[in-house]
């Protein structure tokens, strides 16, 4: 089978996959990315790998299948590091942190999103910085560290606004005034 032959069986499988997702087929998704992954396994594409792998993860959240999201998130981020895609890199330590905290093991969620944002500064990203500020001010907020939770949404509404991302910066903000307002934390 050629190059061009198994790109293209990739291809259709992601197409199919996104298909399936248009039809809520969340099962269906998941079988057609496992496939183009073995299809990948057979005739190495790394850059498409980690695509996949990216997708493939955020179709195990929605299928509630946490720990494999987390190791398929921390797969495509070791392909990203493998081909100094850091900005790739920053996102998939973003994914991480996120199936983190909807395990509820927020230390773990912060470390991802510090991860994600050692990147995104390195990288000098504001969108992914500012994403990463919210997150890190929702896990303190969960942790009951209203402070360091209210720091985090200031940072992140800000960069919001200088970004001109209205509705983030309206978001951020809502978090600000409900936590200003929460004398319990």
């Amino acid at each position: 089978m050629t190059d061009r032959t198994r790109t293209e069986e990739v291809d259709a499988c992601n197409e199919a996959a996104r298909m399936c997702l248009e039809k809520g087929d969340r099962q269906g998704a998941y079988e057609q990315f496992r496939r183009a992954l073995k299809l990948l396994k057979e005739d190495p594409d790394l850059k498409r790998e980690a695509a996949i792998l990216n997708n493939l993860g955020h179709v195990q959240v929605a299928l509630r299948s946490l720990d494999d999201a987390l190791g398929t998130f921390r797969e495509a981020a070791r392909l990203c590091e493998r081909l100094g895609d850091r900005t790739g890199l920053g996102w998939q330590w973003a994914n991480v942190g996120s199936v983190c905290r909807d395990k509820e093991d927020h230390d773990e969620a912060l470390a991802g999103y510090r991860q994600a944002l050692s990147v995104f500064e390195e990288q000098e990203d504001a969108a992914g910085m500012a994403d990463q500020y919210s997150n890190i001010g929702y896990i303190h907020a969960m942790k009951q560290e209203r402070e360091a939770a209210l720091g985090w949404f200031r940072k992140a509404k800000a960069l919001y606004e200088a970004q001109g991302q209205a509705r983030k910066a309206a978001l951020a903000g809502k978090n600000i005034e409900i936590l200003s307002a929460s004398e319990d934390m």
